[in-house]
């Protein structure tokens, strides 16, 4: 009973101590678990299409956005991993134009992104670093980012300490006919238990993110280094000679890379410039992109490449890490799966408050 009663009370105090920050952590956090796909569902006319049979080729594509938005040019074009997503391609005057990629049609253009791009980018800084632009704080912002990792390393105690305390109640439904308090209490074990295992994953793989010991701690493990910056290439020109399509370049860049597939690519602008190929292997959960291809633009030789699965070992490991701390390693379901944990978070703060105040009252 002593030792229960020391638990409780370390289960209490840390859990009022990080209160405010693990409900901060958890609403953004329900939040950014859809990051990738608010633009989607605000815009949908502008990214859905009907897939078909085959997508038209790049330079067709690229050529109707040229041609409607002239003078300015395409320099990038996103490829989605969904069939069902447009082609999103950004122009050399700022403007992003949204393309079918089975019909070539224009579905629309955005000049300097959208709102909710700036709203989701404020809860991605506030959920990292308590703030939600570090320009404005740049003082606070480290501050802010430590104190969202303690909230973690605070969240990894919570879990296996309220674990514990389950085992004495057990209680696994919630008797919705009783008191408020009551309700708070069934609430309470029966959230924090059937969360447990999701929260203490998110806790630990969110401190691995937050604190920089974690990131040494995974190089060490896997005896490799950081992977090295890429050294920027050019072309090399010749006379009379005709660029390359960007379809051959893609065509290149798959060639270079067995079994990856590409992600976007950009458009060499100029005479120096090269085509750089953006391509994810399978094992890359991770919505960024972290493979490349270089192409000299009128030769087609690869000037440089950079392999995701060969590169680090350990990169491969933090990528993976944040994969799941973010919910991308298995797409839509494990992002549902995060959000709904991240409210489960703030529903095990608040009702614990409401124990907890109950109790003070006695």
């Amino acid at each position: 009973m002593i030792a229960r009663a020391l638990l409780l009370k370390i289960h209490l105090v840390l859990g009022l101590v990080a209160a405010v920050f693990l409900v901060i952590l958890g609403l953004k956090g329900s939040v950014m678990a859809f990051e990738g796909d608010i633009d989607h569902w605000f815009h949908p006319g502008l990214f859905y299409v009907a897939p078909a049979t085959a997508t038209l080729p790049e330079e067709e594509l690229i050529g109707a956005a040229n041609r409607q938005f002239a003078p300015s040019r395409v320099n990038a074009v996103q490829i989605s991993r969904q069939a069902d997503i447009a082609r999103v391609m950004q122009m050399t005057n700022g403007l992003t134009v949204f393309v079918n990629p089975y019909n070539g049609s224009i579905l629309g253009s955005v000049h300097g992104g959208f709102p909710s791009d700036r709203i989701t980018g404020y809860i991605h800084q506030i959920h990292l670093r308590l703030v939600a632009d570090p320009r404005s704080a740049p003082g606070f912002a480290p501050i802010g980012k430590t104190i969202v990792s303690f909230a973690g390393l605070i969240l990894c105690l919570l879990v296996p300490t309220g674990a514990i305390l389950f085992l004495r109640t057990r209680r696994t439904w919630i008797k919705w006919n009783a008191s408020w308090y009551r309700i708070c209490f069934d609430a309470h074990h029966v959230v924090g238990i059937y969360a447990a295992l999701f929260l203490l994953i998110a806790a630990f793989t969110g401190i691995m993110i937050g604190f920089e010991w974690g990131e040494r701690a995974i190089y060490a493990a896997t005896h490799s280094r950081p992977p090295a910056r890429m050294a920027p290439v050019r072309s090399s020109s010749v006379a009379g000679a005709a660029p390359i399509t960007a379809d051959r370049a893609l065509e290149i860049a798959r060639e270079a890379l067995p079994g990856a597939s590409v992600a976007g690519f950009l458009i060499p602008l100029n005479a120096p410039g090269v085509f750089t190929v953006l391509m994810r292997f399978p094992e890359d959960t991770s919505e960024a992109v972290h493979s490349t291809v270089s192409i000299d633009q009128f030769s087609g030789k690869v000037l440089q490449s950079r392999n995701f699965l060969t590169d680090s070992a350990g990169y491969r490991v933090i990528r993976f890490n944040r994969s799941i701390h973010t919910g991308d390693v298995w797409g839509l379901p494990s992002h549902i799966l995060v959000s709904v944990s991240s409210l489960a978070l703030v529903a095990m703060v608040v009702t614990g408050l409401v124990i907890w105040s109950k109790k003070l009252a006695i």
